[in-house]
């Protein structure tokens, strides 16, 4: 057993024994450690209740943005082989995802021990393990080996300042990443890290990363289900004569507080007398950061109200702020927007995707803590905005003129379409190991 497996063996016995104490002190967190501990058990009744065993491919993935940036090389396979898929996620946001991936399974993986991941693994016989970005977990690496099925990364990104690149990481889990029989790089650079931290030369290969390709699909429509931009545009009010509209999505509270500061000097700047609404999606949408907003809002005297009420359109603001207290559907949000700003960038709680706003052709700004090599690639190439929370309102001043919102929507578009490609390349890549006469 290498010293990652132990490691990271290790530390899922150790979660799981706490599991009783910390259901007291954080109910939520208590119930997703109780899933996990209940995973294998929910997996080996999949697999006795099973209908047909075909090609399954296993795939895992952190969250939703992991897995439905995979989601595109998945189609790719299902057109040129029929698979059955199955799909775990470590944290409960994954599930969001499950639509798009329709698997024949999908739960926690099993907390990574030596025997939990050997019997999923038995259970489960998959023709490929593939992991998605980065999640890559011993104990299930170990095991598929062991079983002699092959193990793949995609889409796989290192960002620079990522804590896997320390000097200890790379010597605990050296011996994980040397294992994988296929690896495909989103950069050139992100290529060098992952050989930095083991993965060895004839596994590893540049094939891109597939969110570039779902956020084109999701912008242009291809993916739309049941009319959401209709919606959308018959349930946001129409903008004043010369007024915009700028979506915020996956926002956090250092974002909304200087959202909402920059909103309320443009309502006192000549050009705010032309009217600006704001959509804000916050990253959490639960009561409490609804109410909250709501309360930051009527502090400014901004007019303020919920997506959720669309029953009554007329009740919408039409400069003012619009909350979107719904879960998913934000690429399509974006699309109704004349200028889209992603949160996570001024809290440093890590940069959200800008690749969605992106697609959708329209100026993207953030903040300018992040570490994405996307997010740097959409400033250079003219379609984004780093800004720090006393530059917002200068940067949306500026936007009032439709020229620079123009040049920086295609520039944003043009960017996307460039780095688009890589469901097919991951998916050729992949075909070998799935069916090895390929």
């Amino acid at each position: 057993m290498s010293t990652g497996e132990r490691l990271s063996s290790a530390a899922a016995s150790l979660a799981l024994a706490l599991e009783p104490l910390v259901r007291l002190v954080r109910p939520d967190v208590g119930r997703e450690l109780a899933a996990r501990r209940d995973a294998l058990a929910a997996i080996e009744g999949w697999a006795r209740s099973r209908s047909s065993r075909g090609e399954t491919v296993w795939l895992h993935g952190a969250s939703a943005g992991e897995l439905l940036g995979a989601a595109p090389t998945i189609d790719a396979l299902r057109a040129s082989a029929s698979i059955e898929l199955v799909v775990t996620h470590f944290s409960p946001s994954g599930r969001s995802a499950l639509e798009r991936l329709a698997p024949a399974f999908a739960g926690f993986p099993p907390p990574d021990q030596k025997r939990a991941c050997a019997a999923a693994v038995a259970a489960i016989q998959p023709r490929a393990l593939v992991f998605a970005k980065l999640d890559v977990w011993p104990g299930l690496v170990s095991a598929a080996k062991n079983a002699g099925i092959p193990v793949a990364l995609i889409n796989g990104v290192v960002r620079e300042e990522s804590g896997r690149l320390g000097a200890v990481s790379r010597r605990v889990f050296r011996e994980t990443y040397a294992a994988l029989d296929l690896v495909g790089a989103a950069t050139a650079e992100d290529a060098a890290r992952l050989r930095s931290m083991g993965v060895r030369d004839e596994a590893l290969r540049v094939t891109g990363d597939a969110s570039y390709d779902l956020a084109l699909a999701r912008a242009d429509g291809a993916l739309e289900a049941g009319g959401w931009r209709d919606r959308f545009e018959a349930a946001l009010p129409n903008r004043p004569a010369g007024g915009l509209r700028l979506v915020a999505g996956s926002t956090w509270a250092a974002d909304e507080s200087a959202l909402l500061e920059a909103f309320d000097g443009l309502a006192d700047s000549v050009e705010g007398r032309l009217g600006w609404q704001i959509v804000i999606a916050p990253h959490k949408p639960d009561e409490a950061n609804i109410r909250r907003l709501v309360g930051a809002c009527r502090s400014l005297r901004q007019p303020v109200e919920r997506l959720s009420r669309l029953d009554d359109p007329a009740t919408f603001p039409h400069h003012g702020v619009i909350i979107f207290d719904e879960m998913g559907r934000l690429a399509e949000l974006y699309r109704v927007a004349d200028v889209a700003y992603v949160g996570g960038g001024l809290s440093g709680a890590g940069l959200h995707n800008p690749l969605e706003p992106a697609a959708a052709g329209v100026p993207v700004l953030f903040g300018d803590r992040h570490d994405r090599g996307d997010a740097r690639g959409l400033v250079a190439a003219g379609g984004g905005h780093a800004s720090t929370r006393a530059e917002l309102l200068a940067r949306l001043s500026e936007l009032r003129q439709a020229g620079l919102r123009q040049r920086m929507g295609k520039a944003a578009r043009a960017f996307v379409e460039s780095g688009s490609g890589a469901a097919v390349d991951s998916a050729r890549a992949l075909a070998p190991l799935l069916l090895p006469e390929v």
